[in-house]
Parts: C-alpha cells; sequence; structure tokens
C-alpha cells in the first residue's frame, strides 16, 4: 500500500466506533520502519493527536481497526500538535519533500511517496519522482540505498548507475 493512500483513512475502535483518520506517520528509515501512526480526532476547532503502533492494529481494510477500546482510546496521551509526537523521527509528509541525490552529487528527484505495510509498519520501498512536469519517471529505492539523511538525501550510487533503474 502506498503512504499515500494510507493517510486520510478512517479509524475504528474495537467496538466499531469511528475515533478519527491517519494524519500522518512517524518514520526511522534506518530501521525501514514506520515507528508511529498518527490519528487526528476531533474538528477543525478541536484537533488532538494521538499515536498507535502495529500492536495497537486489528486489521486494515477499508478503514483501520484497531484492537484498542473506547476506554483505551480515551486514556492515550493526546496533543495539539503532531511535533509533540513525533519527536526525533521523520514526519512523512515533510519527508516527501526531501530532495535526493547521487553519490556524486547529481540531482536525482523528489521523494514521492513511500510503499508500506501499514499492519507491521514496514516501509518496503521509497519512490522517488524524476523528470520534469512533462517527463515524470520514477525511481524505487530501498533503505540500503540511502547514504546519508539530513536536508537531502545521498544515495550510494552515481547518477549513471541510477539511470538504468529509472522507468516511467
Amino acid at each position: 500500500m502506498k503512504a499515500k493512500e494510507f493517510i486520510g483513512m478512517k479509524v475504528l475502535n474495537k467496538e466499531a466506533n469511528e475515533v478519527g483518520k491517519i494524519a500522518d506517520l512517524a518514520v526511522n528509515l534506518r530501521k525501514c520502519l514506520v515507528d508511529k501512526i498518527i490519528i487526528v480526532e476531533g474538528g477543525a476547532l478541536s484537533k488532538k493527536y494521538f499515536s498507535v503502533t502495529e500492536k495497537d492494529i486489528a486489521e486494515i481494510g477499508d478503514y483501520v481497526q484497531l484492537k484498542l477500546s473506547e476506554e483505551d482510546i480515551f486514556n492515550l496521551s493526546k496533543v495539539e500538535k503532531i511535533d509533540d509526537i513525533i519527536g526525533d523521527e521523520f514526519h512523512y509528509k515533510e519527508f516527501t519533500k526531501k530532495t535526493v541525490i547521487s553519490i556524486d552529487a547529481m540531482k536525482v528527484g523528489k521523494i514521492e511517496n513511500m510503499v508500506i505495510d501499514p499492519k507491521e509498519c514496514l516501509i518496503h520501498n521509497i519512490i522517488i519522482k524524476t523528470g520534469g512536469a512533462f517527463n515524470k519517471k520514477y525511481l524505487m529505492i530501498s533503505d540500503t540505498d540511502i547514504k546519508y539523511i539530513g536536508d537531502y538525501i545521498i544515495l550510494k550510487h552515481s547518477f549513471d548507475d541510477l539511470e538504468e533503474r529509472i522507468v516511467d
């Protein structure tokens, strides 16, 4: 499943009551994990965020069903800002804005999406969009392709080596 499809899904407690929507993911790319799934509850003026992990998920289909009861969710720590939950991990939404460059300092593209298994909280691949608006192409990488993560993502491969892996 692509992360963009997962974000926004409705979340149900174990009693089948809606408790919110998936708002964001806390990503630990070095471990190839989604550390936390951030859920938003409430309306536009009273948003509160809380997080769950893979152990709290019962099933994922058209909805995300949690193993947690209404009381369990009520007792979770809730915050008004996502940053108070994320900590040192990356926000998925911020991560997708990062520019990717090759080991020889050539721009490869920008993070477009991730292929994830939300029930196991695993990141299988990262999708990089390359090319211009009329010439979009894509490159799939895994955590083993990444050398450094900072303001940019630096891959272990030269631009010429990566060109062979780029597809329409």
